[in-house]
């Protein structure tokens, strides 16, 4: 299959470069977004993992950068954290494993990114080893167990290495004198459970064991086409393990 072809045979999380010119029309175009993370520009002999891959767009760009990439996510919908009451039956429940286009885009691109199926709750270091840099945009928002999450991301991280994370914050609970998370779980709109303050995730991350945390950027991520264009606020935070 030609990159044109590929470009048009499905429905994109991501909009991704399959090859020079041809770009997929993703749901997320995350190329405008990509200097407020803070990713070094040169990760040359660098150990990298991307969570919750997708279409692989992150995976990508960290393998542009240099490094050698491993990237997390699941295939089956069934295995994501769903409200009780609001799990989809199973017919309404997508067949196709999520890595297909993650696949394609691997094929074109010519990459050597290793995607490992796997929930960030069961990866462990014995299994997957550890890294210089761990990557999670937009997935810890959408998990039950917020913190559990973060604390297998910590035992991932090499000393000295650092986890990048991009997440929605609640903005309302910046003028509370305490940390605080909303309860979400039974809106009718993305699956979120919890949806914490900014000052409540950089306290999570130092619960989860990281030794110290930065703020480098905050910025509105834009997602859909026309009329079902929204943004959503999105705080970075760069969290380190003492070498």
């Amino acid at each position: 299959m030609d990159a044109r072809t590929a470009a048009d045979s499905r429905r994109w999380y991501h909009a991704l470069e399959l090859a020079p010119g041809v770009v997929t029309d993703g749901w997320f175009d995350l190329r405008g977004d990509i200097h407020h993370y803070g990713i070094p520009e040169d990760l040359t002999g660098k150990r990298c993992l991307d969570i919750g891959t997708w279409d692989g767009f992150w995976a990508f760009e960290l393998e542009r950068r240099g490094a050698e990439v491993v990237a997390l996510d699941l295939d089956d919908e069934r295995e994501l954290d769903w409200p009780p009451r609001r799990r989809p039956a199973e017919h309404e429940m997508s067949q196709e494993p999520r890595g297909a286009g993650f696949q394609i885009a691997k094929e074109l691109r010519g990459s050597t990114v290793q995607r490992v199926v796997r929930s960030i709750y069961h990866a462990t270091p014995e299994e997957l080893g550890t890294f210089d840099l761990v990557f999670c945009g937009s997935v810890l928002i959408h998990l039950r167990d917020q913190l559990l999450a973060l604390e297998r991301i910590r035992n991932l991280v090499k000393p000295g290495g650092t986890f990048i994370s991009a997440e929605e914050y609640d903005k309302r609970g910046r003028f509370l004198p305490w940390r605080s998370a909303r309860y979400l779980a039974d809106r009718d709109s993305a699956v979120v459970f919890w949806m914490p303050t900014l000052k409540t995730w950089q306290a999570m991350h130092w619960t989860a064991g990281f030794d110290a945390t930065t703020v480098p950027a905050r910025f509105t991520m834009y997602a859909g086409k026309g009329k079902e264009r929204f943004g959503v606020p999105h705080a970075v935070l760069h969290s380190t393990v003492q070498g």
